[in-house]
């Protein structure tokens, strides 16, 4: 109940415009993250590319947003960049397009655990900077756990009364929560890099620029199983009956006065995927489509064609509410953002169907992320106020300069109904 006193509270408040004017202040706008994965006991640490751009007031009249960005500010990043614990400074480069910064492949560098590395921008007069403190622990286990599965006899009925008003019945039974294999990142990179011969790190670097990398290097036998249904208890709100619960440990102290978030990134690793149209009812349970058969349109062509058959899709109003609306290829097909996030703060976590958009094999990045980035998101949590900014670590700027640690497991998601 308390928590639900919080969201209500949040949502109240979010909604309420400030009583006195704000005093617009144009400031330098820097969003940057480095990346800290754990992979075989060790740490591979990124400095992620760097956006730099001028704000702009809420009425202003611009004939392209592009043209805040900046391609000619000076950026640093200055800490512990290798094991001998010696502090120095790294100059990123400017991409000249859209205000990205990158370290260049010329220069080798490790990020520190548990270091803190600062932010500088200097464009014009202005001049802001900031600093992060990587995160240094993190750990993930999957637990065992029980959950109340109330749906109708016909379960593509939502809700008691509409399910009784309509002669069904509405059932109740406590299920279980079964664990599933959360250690099988490791072994598969670590096959790919064998493979290939190239450098852990590069495979690290890999996972969230392109992670359908290891695909073909993934075993069925060496990763969990899940069977995503559309109806019944399975979905409906972020209350719906789990598919696993992970325990998720950032805290290396206890009573560490430090809060968090937790990210946790859904990577479709095959999200393009055609296929033909799904049946939904097969008289003869052949496959093929007979008269009395019935198939699902996704791309509303009324014909049964190939679709993008990955994607985690359905028209109720439930799906509407919580996963719609759909974005559309060239061809009508229905996709979904890839990959998914959800910001969570308390642990256990339960991942119920809210956590995936794709069918196939998915690869799950659990990160622990800063205080700053606990911060910034408490500001302004659901964005939906113009006139709150959330509670950036920009000093003299707008932005966030944060730092994250990740481990990743892999797990198949299959088609139920």
């Amino acid at each position: 109940m308390k928590k639900l006193l919080i969201i209500l509270t949040i949502l109240f408040f979010s909604c309420q415009l400030p009583d006195n004017e704000m005093n617009y202040e144009q400031g330098l706008v820097v969003f940057g993250r480095i990346s800290l994965t754990e992979f075989l006991n060790e740490t591979f640490g990124t400095i992620d590319t760097l956006r730099v751009s001028m704000s702009s007031q809420i009425n202003s009249e611009l004939d392209n947003a592009n043209q805040l960005y900046i391609n000619d500010a000076e950026v640093s990043i200055s800490g512990l960049f290798d094991n001998n614990l010696n502090e120095s400074t790294i100059r990123l480069t400017a991409l000249g397009e859209l205000g990205k910064y990158y370290v260049h492949d010329s220069i080798s560098y490790k990020i520190q655990s548990n270091s803190t590395y600062k932010l500088d921008v200097i464009y014009d007069e202005y001049i802001v900077s900031a600093q992060t403190t990587t995160p240094n622990f993190l750990t993930i286990s999957s637990i065992e756990d029980t959950y109340n599965c109330e749906e109708c006899s016909d379960n593509t009925i939502y809700g008691q009364t509409s399910c009784e008003n309509q002669g069904n019945q509405w059932n109740s039974e406590i299920q279980n929560i079964n664990e599933i294999n959360v250690n099988n990142f490791d072994y598969i990179a670590l096959d790919l890099a064998e493979s290939i011969n190239i450098n852990l790190e590069l495979i690290v670097d890999s996972i969230y620029g392109n992670p359908d990398l290891l695909n073909p290097y993934i075993e069925d036998n060496i990763i969990s199983t899940i069977e995503l249904s559309r109806f019944g208890c399975s979905v409906g709100s972020f209350a719906s009956k789990p598919y696993f619960v992970l325990d998720i440990d950032d805290q290396e102290e206890d009573n560490n006065p430090d809060l968090s978030a937790i990210r946790i990134l859904t990577y479709s690793l095959e999200p393009k995927k055609m296929a033909i149209e799904p049946l939904t009812f097969d008289e003869n349970n052949d496959g093929v489509l007979d008269s009395n058969d019935v198939y699902f349109d996704f791309n509303e062509n009324q014909i049964r064609d190939l679709t993008l058959i990955n994607s985690f899709y359905d028209t109720t109003q439930v799906f509407k509410i919580w996963k719609g609306p759909y974005l559309r290829d060239e061809d009508f097909n229905p996709f979904l953002v890839n990959p998914h996030i959800w910001t969570v703060e308390t642990s256990p976590t339960p991942i119920m169907w809210l956590y995936f958009n794709h069918y196939g094999k998915n690869l799950m990045v659990i990160q622990s992320s800063d205080q700053a980035y606990y911060d910034y998101l408490s500001g302004n949590p659901l964005g939906d106020n113009q006139y709150l900014l959330p509670d950036s670590n920009i000093e003299n700027g707008y932005g966030l300069f944060t730092s994250s640690y990740s481990k990743a497991f892999f797990i198949n998601v299959l088609r139920k109904d």
